[in-house]
């Protein structure tokens, strides 16, 4: 088992399953190997019941002829972004979304149409494209999706401006809607908190570190080429969400 990946990508998963939005009902499991930084087949075993997260790791795994879906570059390639998601195939990726994800049955044909009909313009695995152009969140909840929802739930990373108990502030740029298309807005000051539910408390970055969010809740620290990634790949997932098919 890879380590690295394990936790990284259980810091990136944790904050909506904490909220019950996806994922299973393991919250206290979850925070108990967090808190210890422990790794075993039991974590392993509790990520791969995330509907969604899982089978996006094993496409990208599989294309890119890696063993390991929770491999540290693949787990980044989900969350953040990386080189490994170009190597996905058109076919492949069409697979996931009608067959493993099941959104046949998820999502009324005409919203899967248009969806499908993105995988010819350079759609790419990346969790951001999932949020911005699938309606239907696909989590524990079948619900529709709202400007503030995509906002929570596409990751996002700002600059560390300030630090207070339990949260900092950082410099970030929201999603907004002009005119029915989406954009990253102008920089604002977001709070972002340290400390869960669960009261798993991340370490405190530094003033002007970079990190990530999920949920409005702390991920993980960002280096430089990881924040070019992940606004790179969240624009580009923003630009085919406001494609008319």
């Amino acid at each position: 088992m890879n380590y690295q990946g394990l936790i990284t990508c259980t810091k990136y998963a944790f904050p909506p399953n904490s909220l019950g939005y996806c994922g299973p009902d393991a919250v206290n499991e979850i925070v108990s190997y967090m808190k210890q930084k422990k790794v075993d087949l039991g974590l392993k075993m509790m990520l791969e019941k995330f509907q969604t997260l899982y089978p996006y790791l094993k496409l990208i795994a599989f294309d890119n002829n890696i063993s390991d879906p929770f491999n540290p570059l693949v787990v980044e390639a989900y969350w953040i972004g990386n080189s490994l998601l170009k190597n996905v195939s058109m076919k492949n990726f069409y697979n996931h979304l009608i067959n493993v994800q099941n959104l046949k049955k998820k999502i009324k044909r005409k919203d899967l149409e248009y969806l499908v009909g993105k995988i010819p313009l350079g759609a790419l695995p990346h969790h951001s494209f999932h949020v911005f152009n699938i309606f239907l969140r696909t989590g524990n909840f079948s619900t529709f999706h709202t400007l503030n929802t995509m906002d929570s739930c596409r990751i996002g990373w700002g600059k560390v401006v300030e630090l207070k108990p339990l949260k900092v502030q950082v410099l970030t740029k929201p999603l907004v809607l002009i005119k029915g298309k989406l954009y990253l807005g102008n920089p604002v000051i977001k709070d972002i908190l340290l400390e869960y539910k669960s009261n798993v408390i991340s370490a405190y970055p530094k003033i002007e570190s970079y990190i990530s969010f999920h949920w409005n809740y702390y991920c993980d620290m960002l280096n430089v080429r990881q924040v070019e990634n992940l606004e790179k790949y969240t624009k580009y997932s923003i630009y085919l969400a406001n494609q008319t098919i």
